[in-house]
C-alpha cells in the first residue's frame, strides 16, 4: 500500500514539473528620439528582412534540452517596427511606395548555450549581425552592425537572461542607426 502511494505522489508531482518555454520574447528598447532631426515632407518605407539560415534565436549544444527556440515576433519584423517607430519620432512619416526605402536584413542572431570544456559551467555566446540598406532614388548606403557577447555561469541560464543577451544588442544596434549621421545624410539625399 504504502508503495503504491509513493507511486502515485511521484506521478502527480512529476506532472506538476516547469516546463521550458518554446519560444523566447525578444523586445529591444527604443530611447526617447528627439523631434526635428529630419526637416518636414520626408517618406519613407521601413521593411525587415530574415537572410538567416537558421530561424531560431536559442540553441542548446547540451543533452535533456530543446534544440532550439525561435522568437514569437519574427526579429526582421521587430527591428524594422523599432526602426519606424524611432525615425517617426525624429520627424519622418511613413508610406507604403517610396523614394526613401529602409531595408534592416537579419543575418545572425543567435545565443548558444553549451558547457564549457571543463563541463562545470554553462557557457552563452550571443552574436548578432544585421545590415541596413537605405536607398534615396538610386542612392544607396549599407551598413553592417556586427554584436558579441558572452556569459559563463554556474547554473543553466534562464530564458530571460539569453534574451536580455540579445536585447542589449539590439537595442544597441537601433541606437547606433538612429544616431548615425551617415544614415541621416542618406534619408535627406545628401550622400
Amino acid at each position: 500500500m504504502k508503495k503504491l502511494l509513493l507511486v502515485l505522489i511521484a506521478v502527480v508531482l512529476s506532472g506538476c514539473a516547469g516546463t521550458m518555454p518554446n519560444k523566447t520574447n525578444l523586445n529591444p528598447v527604443l530611447a526617447d528620439q528627439p523631434a526635428g532631426v529630419y526637416p518636414q515632407g520626408i517618406v519613407i518605407s521601413v521593411e525587415g528582412k530574415d537572410d538567416r539560415f537558421e530561424k531560431s534565436v536559442v540553441s542548446y549544444t547540451f543533452k535533456n534540452e530543446p534544440a532550439s527556440l525561435v522568437n514569437q515576433v519574427a526579429p526582421q519584423i521587430l527591428m524594422a517596427e523599432r526602426l519606424a517607430d524611432g525615425f517617426s519620432q525624429q520627424g519622418l512619416q511613413r508610406g507604403g511606395q517610396t523614394p526613401v526605402m529602409v531595408t534592416i536584413a537579419v543575418e545572425e542572431l543567435m545565443v548558444t548555450v553549451g558547457k564549457t570544456k571543463s563541463g562545470l559551467l554553462y557557457k552563452a555566446e550571443a552574436k548578432s549581425r544585421l545590415r541596413l540598406t537605405i536607398n534615396n532614388r538610386g542612392s544607396v548606403l549599407t551598413k553592417d552592425y556586427n554584436r558579441e557577447a558572452s556569459k559563463e555561469t554556474a547554473t543553466k541560464p534562464a530564458i530571460r537572461d539569453l534574451e536580455e543577451m540579445l536585447n542589449v544588442q539590439l537595442s544597441d544596434v537601433i541606437e547606433k542607426i538612429l544616431g548615425d549621421g551617415q544614415v541621416r545624410e542618406a534619408i535627406r539625399g545628401k550622400m
